[in-house]
């Protein structure tokens, strides 16, 4: 009798086991029925076109922005040639624009010594007989005279005399100034002239008068006398 009551327990708890699986099985279904599972979200970057844009049309505003850029490196270069033509033109222009005169005017009647800087011509070649101590005479010439100012009416004086037989070379300090009256005054001292034999170069003194922009009339004053010479400037 024992061996067949305890097969009766073992088939018994087999049963219950069943009925229990059974009964998990029903309430998975259950659930998976009723309650929502959460669904899976996958997320991926998609670029999407501008507003506006077509689907497979280039961008309208990429190819202006690639005309605006090379409309910038136009201007660029027309600035640069600009530039350089605008320096050409300025530089034609000093060119074009007349030379002060040698002698203007109102700088003249205001006394502007600075009108004088730079070299002027003063008389011209003049023949003439030279007696000498020894009680000869020779026929010679004074060159034309080379007066070279500084802007404060400093210069120096040099002329050249020119004989057959000899040669001299006078050069002496000049002092100018102007009057009130617009008369340019110049003084230059004695001096013993280079040459042989030696000859002296008497104290002189210029009185000028403007007669045109390119010319001034001067008496030169000496104890021999005076005389009436030119004061142009040097080529």
């Amino acid at each position: 009798m024992l061996p067949i009551a305890r097969s009766g327990q073992w088939w018994a708890a087999l049963l219950s086991g069943l009925m229990l699986l059974l009964l998990l099985l029903i309430a998975s279904w259950l659930l998976r029925v009723f309650v929502p599972v959460a669904p899976t979200i996958n997320l991926s970057a998609v670029q999407m076109p501008a507003p506006g844009a077509v689907v497979g049309v280039p961008d309208p505003m990429l190819a202006l922005k690639a005309s605006l850029d090379d409309a910038r490196d136009v201007e660029r270069k027309l600035k640069v040639e600009l530039a350089g033509r605008q320096d050409d033109l300025r530089k034609r222009l000093e060119q074009c624009r007349p030379a002060e005169p040698p002698l203007p005017a109102e700088r003249w009647s205001k006394g502007d010594l600075g009108t004088l800087k730079g070299c002027w011509i003063l008389g011209r070649d003049v023949p003439m007989m030279r007696g000498f101590g020894d009680g000869r005479t020779e026929r010679v010439t004074i060159k034309t005279g080379r007066i070279c100012f500084d802007d404060q009416g400093g210069g120096m004086h040099e002329q050249v005399t020119v004989g057959p037989t000899a040669r001299w070379n006078c050069k002496a300090p000049m002092t100018a100034k102007f009057w009130s009256n617009g008369t340019l005054v110049a003084n230059q001292p004695a001096v013993v002239c280079e040459g042989e034999p030696p000859i002296k170069w008497v104290a002189t003194q210029l009185t000028c008068h403007r007669v045109t922009d390119e010319m001034a009339l001067c008496q030169a004053v000496d104890k021999t006398g005076r005389t009436q010479v030119e004061f142009r400037r040097e080529p």
